[in-house]
C-alpha cells in the first residue's frame, strides 16, 4: 500500500508541478487518475482500512525515531557531565573512555538521520532533506546554486513492461553512477531523489559551462552502456536532463517548472 500511494503520489505531484495554481479538486481529480492505474479503489473500504493501518504504522516509525533521539540526547547529556568531572580531575584514562563512546554517539545520530532523510533505495537524499535541510520555510534557496534536473524517462515504460525490481535497479545505477563520477571530479554536490523518477542535484561555486560538458559527456557514456538484468532484460541506462543558475531567495518550484518544461522540449 505504501509503495503504491508513493507511486501515485508521485505522479499526482509530476503532472501537477507546472500548473501556478492547484485547488483541493484539482489534487483529488488527478490522484483519483493515477489510482486507477496502479488498480487502487479509493472509495471501497479495503482502502480505508489499509490506509488505516498504514497510519499506524507510520506513527510507530515515528515514535521509535522520537524514542531512539531522545535516548541518545540523554546519553548525550551524561556523557557531558562525566566529561566535565574527568576534565575538573584531569582524569586522562576516563577522558579516552569517554571520547569512545562519543563516537558512538555520532554513529547514531548518523543512523537517525539516515533514516529520515535518506531514499531507502538509491540512498540520495530524499524530500524531506530538499525542504527541511536545503531550502528555506518558503520553498526558496538559501544560497546561489546551480540545479540539474535529471529525468529518467524510461523508468515507468520499464517497470510496466517488465518489472518494478528492474526499474528500481535502473534508477540505483544511475545515481550511484553520478555520485562516483561527481565525486571523481571533485566537484561539491548533493544528489536528491525527487519524484520516483528524477533526481535533483544541487552544486555551488561551479562553472556552469563545464557542468553542461560533464552532463553532456555521461549522458553520451551511459547512452552507450549496456545493462542486463539476472532475467536476461537488456536496457541502456539513459536519461535526460536540465540545468541552471538559480539565486537565493529564488522559489524551487518555479525553477523546477522551467526545468521540466526545458526537458519536455527536447
Amino acid at each position: 500500500m505504501k509503495t503504491k500511494l508513493k507511486e501515485i503520489t508521485d505522479l499526482t505531484m509530476s503532472e501537477l508541478l507546472s500548473k501556478e495554481i492547484v485547488l483541493p479538486s484539482n489534487y483529488f481529480q488527478c490522484f483519483d487518475k493515477y489510482a486507477k492505474t496502479v488498480d487502487i479503489n479509493i472509495d471501497g473500504e479495503f482502502f480505508e482500512k489499509e490506509l488505516s493501518e498504514l497510519i499506524l504504522n507510520e506513527f510507530n516509525i515515528i515514535n521509535d525515531y522520537v524514542n531512539d533521539a531522545a535516548k541518545t540526547i540523554d546519553n548525550v547529556a551524561t556523557l557531558t557531565l562525566e566529561a566535565q568531572e574527568a576534565i575538573k580531575e584531569q582524569n586522562a584514562q576516563l577522558l579516552k573512555d569517554l571520547y569512545s563512546q562519543i563516537k558512538n554517539l555520532q554513529n547514531e545520530l548518523q543512523d537517525i538521520t539516515n533514516n529520515i532523510y535518506k531514499d531507502y533505495l538509491t540512498k540520495a537524499n530524499n524530500k524531506k532533506w530538499l525542504y527541511h535541510k536545503y531550502l528555506n520555510k518558503d520553498a526558496n534557496y538559501k544560497e546561489n546554486a546551480i540545479i540539474i534536473l535529471i529525468d529518467v524517462v524510461d523508468y515507468n515504460y520499464i517497470a510496466k513492461t517488465y518489472s518494478k525490481l528492474i526499474s528500481d535497479n535502473l534508477l540505483v545505477y544511475i545515481a550511484a553512477y553520478f555520485k562516483n563520477k561527481f565525486k571523481e571530479e571533485k566537484l561539491n554536490f548533493e544528489i536528491t531523489r525527487f519524484l520516483d523518477n528524477k533526481f535533483i542535484i544541487s552544486l555551488h561555486e561551479e562553472d556552469l559551462d563545464s557542468l553542461k560538458t560533464l552532463l553532456y559527456t555521461t549522458s553520451s557514456i551511459l547512452f552507450n552502456t549496456t545493462l542486463k538484468s539476472n532475467s536476461g532484460v537488456i536496457i541502456k541506462p539513459t536519461f535526460q536532463y536540465s540545468i541552471t543558475e538559480v539565486k537565493k531567495d529564488e522559489s524551487f518550484h518555479e525553477s523546477m517548472n522551467a526545468l521540466l518544461k526545458d526537458i519536455k522540449k527536447k
